[in-house]
């Protein structure tokens, strides 16, 4: 018994002992560590002298951390403007933020609240769009309310617009129809045709904007049947813009399928506008390979406006070099509106070239009209050489009542007594012009 306690007390100073050498190891390699420099740092090195052994320096890692060995680059922050965003990123209530006075902060939560198209976000979301300010800053979020209510209950909706005051009115109103149209056309035509009397319904702008989306064809076939008027030209603008944002080649077809006269012409028109934005070379060999016709006349007529605009005298040469005719002096009008404003004696030279004829009274019109109130008797010279009889007079009656005009105000302002004009304005161009 005492043996075996003997030989058990053994065992356990051996493995108390194997125990206390592993533990004076640890802790003599971490001192062996600590001793040894951080990377990167050699100021931080710390060499042992067995003669005369040296403390090693405390080092804090937060000052370690402040003093870094790499250079840093310093970025000036607006503290304002970053306190600003970091307040409206952190406004937890949906209305206080629609009420920002920043429009990006306003609308996305606008936006967020009418994402679900519920009921009660529809009716939050026109409550909070009552309380806005009134006046065009908040166009955009009656759009918004107006197209999302459009997709769920479409009549409550018009039913509200209807309410609404002017502008706000015809919006809201647009909006509706455009978001009910997409996907039920027909009973937002059945609608526009309940809810107003008349030849030009506006209410058809809106749906032929919805309808286009889906239904171009029907689109545009509606837009044929409508009388001439803003609602048509308006609503050929929406088709135009919508076929152009596919390709230049498809606005092009889709103006060449348009029943013939005013509505082509104005589909092709605008075309030629924005081709010769894009490149005025292109646009007028298009024009040069059309035939004649009144396409070709109105697309003459855009694309010397627009190239006119840029640079008159060049405009001027090319219209020069068309074969006298009706798009010749439409093209020739737009040249002289342009060109008189920047150099009205320039404009007379070049008018000078051609030979008086009842083609060339209307851009002799023109040009007595942007230069009669600058120089009337300029323009009264000009007006005089209008072949037409009846214009001419009409044209010199003008002239000579804005030389009367002129005449009593010199006369009032040298005896000092009241304009006898009062506070009117003149009227850009001539008073009463065909």
């Amino acid at each position: 018994m005492n043996k075996a306690f003997i030989a058990l007390l053994w065992i356990a100073s051996a493995l108390l002992t194997y125990w206390l050498g592993l533990e004076q190891g640890s802790d003599s390699a971490y001192t062996k560590t600590s001793n040894q420099s951080l990377p990167g740092d050699s100021s931080l090195v710390v060499q042992g002298n067995a003669e005369k052994p040296q403390q090693t320096p405390k080092v804090s890692p937060v000052a370690s951390a402040r003093e870094p060995s790499v250079p840093v680059e310093v970025v000036e922050v607006d503290l304002d403007r970053a306190e600003e965003r970091i307040s409206e990123s952190r406004t937890p209530d949906l209305q206080d933020r629609i009420k920002s006075s920043n429009p990006v902060v306003r609308l996305r939560a606008f936006t967020e609240l009418l994402e679900d198209g519920s009921s009660e976000s529809i009716e939050q979301a026109k409550e909070i769009y009552e309380n806005l300010p009134e006046g065009p800053q908040r166009f955009s979020e009656l759009r918004m309310l107006a197209y999302s209510w459009g997709q769920s209950n479409p009549q409550a909706a018009l039913e509200w617009t209807r309410n609404l005051d002017g502008f706000d009115q015809r919006i809201g109103t647009g909006s509706v129809l455009d978001s009910w149209a997409r996907y039920d056309s027909a009973g937002a035509i059945s609608w526009a045709k309940e809810n107003f009397e008349g030849e030009d319904n506006p209410y058809y702008i809106g749906i032929i904007s919805g309808m286009s989306e889906n239904d171009l064809v029907g689109a545009s076939e509606l837009m044929a049947t409508l009388p001439y008027g803003r609602t048509r030209g308006r609503a050929a603008s929406i088709l135009v813009e919508k076929t152009w944002q596919m390709g230049e080649d498809v606005a092009i077809h889709f103006a060449d399928n348009l029943p013939e006269g005013s509505i082509q012409n104005y589909a092709f028109g605008e075309i030629g506008k924005k081709i010769a934005k894009e490149d005025i070379g292109r646009a007028v060999k298009w024009v040069e390979k059309m035939d004649e016709s009144d396409v070709k006349v109105r697309v003459s007529e855009d694309v010397a406006e627009r190239w006119a605009r840029e640079s008159p005298a060049e405009a001027a040469e090319w219209v020069s070099k068309m074969p006298e005719g009706e798009a010749r002096s439409e093209s020739m009008e737009e040249v002289v509106t342009q060109w008189a404003r920047k150099d009205p004696t320039a404009t007379a030279e070049w008018l000078n070239q051609f030979p008086s004829s009842e083609l060339m009274d209307e851009p002799i019109q023109r040009f007595v009209r942007e230069v009669a109130r600058k120089d009337p008797d300029t323009a009264l010279t000009w007006a005089q050489s209008i072949t037409n009889e009846e214009r001419r007079k009409k044209v010199e009656a003008d002239v000579m009542n804005i030389k009367l005009v002129q005449a009593q105000r010199e006369q009032a302002e040298a005896s000092g007594t009241p304009d006898p004009q009062g506070d009117r304005r003149p009227r850009r161009g001539l008073p009463n012009a065909p």
